[in-house]
């Protein structure tokens, strides 16, 4: 129950990140951008060291097979293929905030002196709050390749906003680790490394209590020893969904255990449904439009999963149910309607693994019945966030769909679900300016959209190198510090083209007859 979230990541030297480019995230983070620009490429550093703490061997700095796969750390980096014995390898930093117990950091460190830890170390622990205040932490590793072999080359910790800006820094050599507490050797302390996550001992019977180095390792178990652990949760349930889908068969065996995730290509999400079909989740429904005005739902809602997946369905506009089929001794189907999931169109295909992965994602962690929740309750008690990733997710959709896809998207926002989804839809990224240009002035929703709501649009300039811009929306409508360069321009500049080829264009039989500019279909339906 720490509240842990990720602020953000640094690349430099990955793929088309070059130079040092920092990727903020918000609760509904959307990248934007022309194709190969290096969208994909923000989401796979976050699965690079999800499936590297996900190795049993403890001593892979850096896995090379997975999700993302590369023959060499070079297939990686910049500048590939790089000549040479050694190479510098890509930067990567990790910026998130999350609690500290602080009685807990003390019964580790052994209750020490809290003035020598601030006289030595320079942190002010005994003005911290006990609980409930959130601390952001920084990590820094700097990866290599020495002879064909991947090592982590440098790690550095630091607490932005901490007094004296403390930050503790590992140079590892072939076999061996040296820490610096500000620049200052610190011999006594050693180093083990979960993968790139360090862990620091030391030996209290060779290190006195009022040693400089004793408390400057005191100040890593209060500083990082916990949001550490925090970070390995948050990178180890990562939910991710790509592009493409697989095919779905006309017919499913059992299993006897859910997979523990979606798969990449949604190839779990049927056995995920039919072995969890009664298992409550808890969701916030989408929003919702009452007289073109924008309704925030108030209850949270527990619900068994089909029944959920149907309800969201139902509020994209989509109106045949699903059920599970079963089919004795032999599996099951999924239907939608009266017709199978392998002969339905592709977006419902491509729609379903995303909505239960939504569904699933709830990090409420109570031990209680499940029941309906009041929004507000749900927010201040979740004490916890999921964080999804998912790339085109309107893929096959119809645009009404796609529209509508923005209302569940900031519902799963509201309710402690951390959504970075990269996207070409003009619909969707339309319709969150809409809502947020129909929402009240000055009320929840507006407030909520423009604090939460972050478009990031990538770009790539003539030599490669990928760059990212960030904007907000706007309480009118709009998208404030960068329009994204070729994306929502292109409807308007084709109504201006019809628009003047119309006014060149004289009826072939009747000169006289006058040319109606909305002659072209009926007026523009309202939000729906």
């Amino acid at each position: 129950m720490d509240n842990a979230r990720l602020l953000s990541v640094t690349l430099e030297g990955f793929k088309s990140y070059a130079t040092r480019v920092t990727v903020p995230f918000a609760p509904l983070t959307v990248l934007l951008g022309r194709n190969n620009g290096g969208k994909s490429s923000i989401i796979q550093s976050l699965l690079l060291l999800k499936q590297t703490l996900a190795d049993p061997r403890s001593e892979v700095p850096i896995r090379l097979e997975g999700d993302v796969s590369a023959l060499s750390l070079r297939e990686l980096t910049w500048g590939w293929p790089a000549a040479g014995p050694g190479v510098r390898g890509p930067v990567f930093e990790i910026s998130w905030e999350s609690t500290i117990d602080v009685e807990a950091a003390q019964r580790a460190a052994g209750q020490p002196n809290l003035k020598y830890l601030s006289k030595h170390a320079g942190i002010f622990v005994e003005g911290w709050p006990t609980s409930g205040t959130l601390y952001r932490s920084v990590l820094r590793i700097v990866t290599a390749e020495w002879s064909g072999t991947t090592v982590i080359e440098q790690i550095r910790l630091t607490s932005p906003g901490c007094p004296g800006e403390p930050s503790l820094e590992i140079w590892n050599t072939v076999g061996s680790a040296l820490c610096f507490w500000r620049d200052e050797p610190a011999e006594a302390i050693d180093v083990e490394y979960d993968h790139f996550i360090p862990y620091l001992h030391i030996d209290r019977r060779q290190v006195g209590s009022r040693d400089r180095q004793r408390a400057w390792y005191n100040a890593y178990l209060f500083l990082w020893a916990q949001p550490l652990e925090s970070l390995k949760r948050i990178l180890g349930d990562l939910q991710y969904l790509g592009s493409t889908r697989t095919p779905p068969p006309g017919l499913y065996p059992p299993v006897t255990v859910a997979p523990r995730e979606m798969g990449i290509s949604g190839e779990y999400a049927a056995q995920i449904l039919h072995r969890r079909q009664r298992d409550v989740v808890r969701y916030l429904p989408a929003l919702d439009l009452v007289n073109g005005t924008v309704v925030i739902p108030e209850t949270v809602r527990a619900r068994g999963l089909v029944d959920a997946v149907n309800e969201v369905l139902e509020s994209l506009s989509i109106r045949a149910p699903l059920r599970v089929d079963e089919i004795r001794e032999v599996g099951f189907r999924l239907l939608f309607g009266q017709a199978s999931l392998q002969h339905v169109g592709r977006g419902l295909t491509y729609l379903l693994p995303f909505l239960e992965l939504g569904l699933l994602a709830d990090p409420y962690r109570s031990q209680d019945q499940p029941s309906d929740l009041p929004r507000v309750m749900y927010q201040a008690e979740c004490g916890a966030y999921a964080h999804i990733a998912v790339e085109e997710p309107e893929a096959h959709l119809h645009p009404k769909v796609e529209s509508r896809l923005a209302h569940w998207m900031v519902s799963l926002a509201m309710s402690n679900r951390q959504i970075l989804v990269e996207t070409h839809s003009d619909h969707l990224v339309r319709r969150l300016r809409g809502l947020v240009a129909r929402a009240g002035a000055g009320s929840e929703l507006e407030r909520w959209l423009l604090a939460n709501v972050l478009i990031l649009e990538v770009a790539q300039d003539a030599e490669g190198r990928s760059t990212v811009q960030e904007s907000h929306l706007t309480a009118g409508g709009r998208i404030g510090e960068h329009w994204p360069e070729d994306f929502m321009d292109e409807s308007s500049q084709e109504d201006s083209a019809i628009f003047y080829a119309a006014l060149d264009k004289r009826p072939v039989e009747d000169a006289d007859v006058p040319i109606f500019l909305h002659d072209d279909g009926p007026e523009p339906e309202p939000l729906q």
